[in-house]
């Protein structure tokens, strides 16, 4: 089983000169296309003494860990191809015998494969609810991770002074259907992430674990949503895109209707004729927060040395 999963870990990697263009075709298609196991158990600790035993923590933060979480693999690693494939089923585009046929052509035995308690289990347990849920998380996370624009550029090589120089140049098809998917995906997240910050109820008494079961239970219900959302601001854009800056690792575009898209190492930012809709911290130009729990280290480390010495539990 094992094996199986580490498998399925590297399906369909491909070759180093193609993964730019795998990558956006491979996130293209599982956009418009046709809990797991939450590891993290944040815990604040503070003395007893404090009056107060909460921290307000950003909920963008708390949303955009919590959907990483779930849309990663094998040491915090996403394979996009096997995304693809649990994005097709939650949308019904492939049948569940399409998918073990892919597996099989890539000899994974699909028998092998464990029904729960990895994201590969997806691939051939039919929960539609959770592969929608884990579909949904992967495409909202996507403007997050780290991008490269290689393929958006053409290269013009000339000879300068006997030595080749390499010019790059933009090239504006290219240009225009990725900042047009990127766009689209920032407006329909945008619009998840309010969804998701409007229905948590902001509780002293709840833990980061708590809270992150609270946004996969709203993402389980809005999840399908989603789904279609993006696929409806994708075809309704008729914008016209400008480039303000774009090479290899960021980029920053602005229409012809009032909004910019700004993507960097450091994050993603999107405006809307002024106002933050996604990034910075702030949901539709808002900041959400919700008040969480602080452990109480200190007297947990105090009943433990009582009860050891025989003292009373109070």
């Amino acid at each position: 089983m094992r094996q199986t999963v580490e498998f399925l870990s590297m399906l369909f990697i491909s070759p180093a000169s193609n993964v730019a263009m795998n990558s956006f075709f491979t996130l293209s298609k599982a956009a418009l296309g046709g809990l797991l196991l939450l590891s993290c158990g944040l815990v604040f600790s503070a003395p007893s003494a404090l009056s107060v035993n909460y921290i307000n923590v950003p909920a963008y933060n708390l949303i955009t860990d919590t959907l990483a979480g779930m849309s990663s693999t094998v040491d915090g690693k996403r394979n996009d191809d096997v995304m693809q494939l649990i994005c097709d089923l939650a949308r019904g585009e492939k049948k569940q015998q399409e998918v073990n046929a892919i597996l099989e052509k890539s000899h994974v035995d699909v028998q092998s494969i464990p029904a729960q308690g990895s994201i590969s289990s997806l691939l051939i347990n039919g929960d539609a609810p959770q592969q929608a849920a884990t579909c949904a998380a992967y495409i909202a996370t996507s403007l997050f991770y780290a991008t490269d624009n290689t393929l958006l550029f053409d290269s013009d090589k000339k000879d300068s002074e006997k030595k080749k120089a390499e010019e790059q140049i933009l090239n504006l098809e290219h240009f225009k259907a990725d900042v047009k998917l990127k766009m689209s995906l920032a407006e329909a997240t945008a619009t998840l992430y309010a969804v998701i910050a409007s229905n948590l109820k902001s509780d002293p008494r709840m833990t980061f674990t708590g809270y992150q079961q609270s946004v996969l239970t709203i993402l389980y219900a809005y999840a399908p949503d989603y789904l279609r959302l993006v696929q409806a601001v994708y075809s309704a854009d008729r914008a016209s895109y400008t480039p303000v800056e774009v090479n290899r690792s960021r980029l920053d575009v602005m229409d012809n209707t009032g909004r910019e898209l700004k993507i960097s190492p450091q994050g993603v930012t999107m405006t809307s004729r002024g106002v933050t809709w996604l990034g910075d911290g702030k949901i539709l130009g808002k900041e959400y927060f919700v008040a969480m729990k602080i452990s109480d280290s200190s007297s947990k480390s105090k009943t433990s040395v009582s009860a050891k010495k025989g003292g009373r539990k109070n």
